[in-house]
């Protein structure tokens, strides 16, 4: 689990136009891998970006991906999955093949003083995860709508939605995370030399649900400001973790995609190459 300060209003430089691919924010370069989207199947569509790992210690040539996955909730349903109904946290692989699920990514940090929990509000239909809402955490994610004529998900900022509790109450699945930028799209996350690995939930303009994982070891300043620089088009995105715990998982049509995250800091000798058992995850079911 990384994570356990509070959002922070950073006001920041003017953003390159999202026409150009290439970016510098702190230092660090981002390119695209595929000029394109790669259609993994109908409604899921993966990108990955190229970027050093300024956390490496080692600028000569280390350097991972930014993942993508775009994901169309009109073609897909999103369901929580949790250790509280199975009874045993198993790796996002595990959790995509027992439960079927298309993809995979955390759904929040846990408490450190019960790891089955989320830190923030977390439910879906017939679970509860975590009941208690943040006062810090100003994203939320919502699903499974309790009425029809509404968005089958919906992005809700706490801070700009002032009805935020009655658009919550209307629907059966809820994640809540920090925001990563405000609604008017300034970063909110200070500069520092704290790096890691980060996983991420966002929605686009066109109300896509993104799932993304970041290998390299950057801080939450840089990490938002490659998504927000990155042609992404996010209205909206969520930290759900961090360092070695950080996953994402995607199988489909025999098409097997794994990203695993990096360890905070060099006390660990070598490099992760394995996944962890995540508490709570985020899957992904076709209609």
């Amino acid at each position: 689990m990384i994570g356990g300060v509070a959002e922070l209003q950073v006001t920041v430089p003017m953003r390159w136009s999202s026409a150009v691919l290439c970016l510098f924010f702190l230092g660090v370069l981002a390119l695209p891998c595929h000029a394109e989207w790669e259609v993994v199947a109908p409604g899921l569509e993966l990108r990955e970006f190229v970027m050093p790992d300024p956390g490496s210690g080692d600028l000569s040539g280390a350097q991972g991906s930014v993942a993508v996955l775009r994901i169309d909730p009109n073609r897909f349903t999103l369901r929580v999955g949790s250790v509280l109904n199975t009874g045993q946290a198993v790796t996002v692989q595990d959790w995509a093949r027992q439960h079927r699920f298309v993809a995979v990514i955390n759904a929040g940090m846990f408490r450190a003083d019960d790891r089955q929990r989320s830190t923030g509000y977390l439910r879906d239909k017939d679970l509860v995860v975590n009941s208690f809402i943040h006062p810090d955490y100003g994203a939320f994610l919502v699903f499974g709508p309790k009425e029809p004529g509404l968005p089958v998900v919906r992005w809700v900022d706490r801070r700009a939605n002032e009805d935020w509790g009655q658009i919550i109450a209307r629907y059966d699945g809820v994640i809540q995370n920090y925001r990563l930028f405000n609604a008017e799209r300034a970063n909110l996350w200070p500069a520092d030399e704290r790096r890691h690995s980060a996983a991420a939930i966002g929605m686009d303009q066109q109300g896509r649900v993104l799932f993304v994982h970041c290998r390299p070891k950057v801080s939450m300043h840089e990490f938002t400001q490659a998504l927000l620089d990155l042609p992404l088009e996010l209205i909206g995105a969520m930290y759900v973790e961090g360092g070695a715990d950080a996953a994402m998982y995607v199988q489909s049509n025999g098409w097997v995609g794994r990203w695993v995250g990096e360890y905070r800091t060099s006390f660990f000798q070598g490099s992760n190459k394995n996944f962890w058992p995540v508490p709570n995850v985020l899957g992904i079911l076709p209609k």
